[in-house]
């Protein structure tokens, strides 16, 4: 066996792969996902054969997230996947710039997450991650649209303050990528480009900015359970929607508990439940 980082020439090799992963994102982005620094894809090869794929892609702060983990279906139960991974983390864990690893998995995948319990990684959150594509069928109290903040610094400080009260412990730094907070997680220019708003109590705030994940949408970050109770929160996200030069959908991460408050699923497009794993090195 032979593990070693993929090239865009490995392409033609993973196609062969058997995964019967149907509409696989990262044949699209192979090429991306193979170019550094930020991202990295690894391959374990059985005689000259690609038989299973991980990867990582690193963000400010030090972290490093694990994923993109495919097996050939012909190969599962060899513990070719953990090998992969013990090799990844092993050389992570010589990046001086690394402090912290994590995965991100669906919460019925459960060999992904036996492979994470075995690499020691503690489950941190669960999010239930639903794009909003009905807008008509969200019941939601209605209200203001909230003020909006704009100095950079009193955008950290409402991230200091929340963190300190134990209201932020992740941060949603993209679809798809959350993260434990910590002010270097987000540089000025991220921030600087993720918009604030704040309730007329200034007690409530709302963190919102644009991303892309095979369509555009409109990064939703709001830290607490009461989405529907909250007047003015979703016209307030309208109002942001008003503003983009084209169509987005809202995205939004609930915890499991915000999810059971949804007073219509239909308005959403409802997807699997993700867990959050990490651990320090």
């Amino acid at each position: 066996m032979q593990i070693r980082t993929l090239t865009v020439n490995d392409l033609p090799q993973y196609k062969a792969m058997q995964t019967h992963i149907k509409d696989d994102y990262i044949i699209d982005i192979f090429e991306r996902l193979v170019t550094p620094p930020n991202h990295a894809l690894f391959g374990l090869f059985k005689d000259d054969r690609l038989i299973s794929v991980a990867g990582y892609s690193l963000f400010p702060g030090g972290y490093a997230m694990l994923g993109r983990l495919r097996s050939d279906r012909r190969e599962h139960g060899n513990g070719y996947a953990t090998t992969l991974l013990v090799e990844i983390i092993n050389r992570l864990k010589g990046n001086q710039h690394v402090g912290w690893l994590g995965g991100y998995t669906n919460i019925d995948n459960q060999a992904a997450r036996r492979v994470l319990a075995k690499l020691q990684f503690e489950p941190l959150k669960t999010f239930h991650s639903y794009p909003l594509i009905n807008r008509q069928l969200v019941s939601s109290k209605p209200g203001r649209i909230w003020n909006e903040v704009y100095p950079l610094k009193s955008k950290r400080a409402i991230l200091d303050q929340l963190a300190a009260d134990g209201v932020l412990d992740v941060y949603p730094y993209e679809c798809y990528y959350p993260l434990p907070f910590q002010q270097a997680l987000l540089p000025d220019q991220k921030l600087d480009a993720t918009r604030v708003f704040q309730n007329e109590q200034r007690d409530r705030w709302l963190f919102i900015s644009n991303d892309f994940k095979k369509e555009p949408y409109a990064h939703v970050r709001y830290f607490w359970d009461d989405y529907f109770d909250q007047a003015g929160l979703f016209e307030t996200i309208d109002y942001y929607l008003s503003q983009q030069d084209e169509p987005r959908k809202p995205w939004f991460d609930f915890s499991t508990y915000a999810s059971s408050l949804i007073p219509n699923l239909d308005a959403f497009e409802v997807q699997d439940g993700w867990v959050l794993y990490g651990k320090s090195i």
